[in-house]
Formats: structure tokens, sequence, C-alpha cells
């Protein structure tokens, strides 16, 4: 009896740990499984990501073109400003009057990175540095909302009208369907001797800095969040 005992007892030892080696190589296998498919989407995210990012930056550098484009003019005008004297040619003033550069705002594509971070995609990206980025992106890009609303917001209102009480638009419109001109003459060195026009020039030339100072941190931390997913794709 006592050796049918030691048998059994035997017996159900290697019963166990034949069970527990089975769960084991279950979880091992189930995991090797989930670190297989979180590979895949994690490269899937990656890709989205990279994808937008990079379209970012194409359009990024397209509003700063424009603005850095707008603030040559507003300092041309300023320029026009201090030689009024010696300036006679009102195409000189009109081609410094005739912009809107000062509207341009970035909008980024931001879909992936919402849908990752809904989804919880985001935490499959090992990098912290990335991800740091990537959670503070949408931050930054609103951040530099409020320097193009003030550079907008004062173009519109101020400076704009003032234009206006001196100029027709019809000679400052490029495309304009009348191009015969107004019968009400603009009077374009009185415009540039108004001493409120070289103050709101000089004011839309420290908003437009200011915004093109922003533009320049996003485009910075954009060039890194590439860089670092190409990285993370690599590994």
């Amino acid at each position: 009896m006592e050796n049918k005992t030691g048998k059994y007892f035997k017996y159900a030892i290697g019963e166990i740990i034949l069970v527990v080696i089975g769960i084991l190589i279950a979880i091992q296998l189930n995991e090797w499984r989930n670190d297989i498919v979180n590979t895949k989407q994690k490269q899937k995210v990656l890709l989205a990501l990279k994808m937008d990012f990079e379209e970012n930056l194409s359009r990024l550098d397209t509003v700063y073109y424009h603005q850095e484009k707008s603030i040559r003019k507003f300092l041309k005008s300023r320029n026009l400003i201090d030689s009024i004297n010696y300036v006679t040619d009102n195409t000189v003033y009109k081609e410094n009057l005739a912009h809107g550069g000062y509207g341009y705002s970035f909008s980024p594509i931001n879909g992936a990175l919402r849908s990752a971070i809904s989804s919880g995609d985001i935490h499959l990206i090992n990098g912290e540095r990335l991800a740091k980025l990537l959670f503070s992106w949408e931050d930054l890009v609103i951040d530099s909302y409020e320097e193009v609303e003030l550079l907008r917001s004062y173009g519109t209102n101020p400076y704009v009208r003032l234009i206006h009480n001196y100029t027709q638009a019809r000679e400052l419109g490029k495309k304009s369907p009348n191009r015969k001109g107004s019968k009400h003459p603009s009077n374009f060195v009185g415009l540039f001797k108004d001493p409120l026009f070289e103050n709101y020039n000089q004011q839309m030339i420290y908003y437009a800095y200011n915004y093109m100072k922003e533009l320049k941190a996003i485009r910075i931390n954009n060039l890194e969040i590439v860089e670092l997913i190409e990285k993370e794709l690599k590994k």
C-alpha cells in the first residue's frame, strides 16, 4: 500500500508538472503571438504618423515661406516710410500694400496621431522622447494660434482700415475685374506719411516676427519627430 501510494503521489506530481509546463508554454506562445501582432500594429502606426508629419513639414514650410515674404514687405514699407521724400513712383507703394501673407496659419494633419492616442496604440511606441513629443504636439501648435490671431486681427482691423482711408481697392487688387481704376485717386504718399501707418506697420512686423519664431520651434519638433519615427521603424 505504501509503495502504491508513493507511486500515485509521484504520478500526481508528474501530472502537475506537465500541466504547469503546458500552461507556461501556452502563456509563452500567447505572448509571442501578441508581440508579433503588436509589432505589426506598431509599424502600421509609425508609418501613418511618418506620412502625416512629413506632410505637416511640407505645409509648415509653405506657411513659413509666405510669412517670410510678407514680413519682407512690411520691412520694405518701413524703409519707404523713412525715405518718403525720395520715392515718387506709386507702383512701389502699391507693391508693398497688396499682400495678405499675414493671414496664413499652420494647420497640421493630426488624424494618425489622434487615432493612435484614442486607441491606445501610442503606448506601443518604445521611445520615451518620441512619445513625449507626440503627446505635446497639438499643444505646441495651438500655442502658435495666439500669435497668428494677433497678426490677423490687427491686419484686418486698424492696419487695413487705415490703408482704405487713403487708397482704393481697385488700385490694390492684382486681379480686379475693372482694370480702368477708380475715379477717386489713391493717396499713397499721404498714407506713408501718416504716423499711424508707421505705428501699425511696426506692430505688424513685431507680430510677424513672433509668429515666425513659433513656426521655427514647431518645425524643429516636427523634424525631430520624423527622425525618431524613422529610428523606431528600423528597430
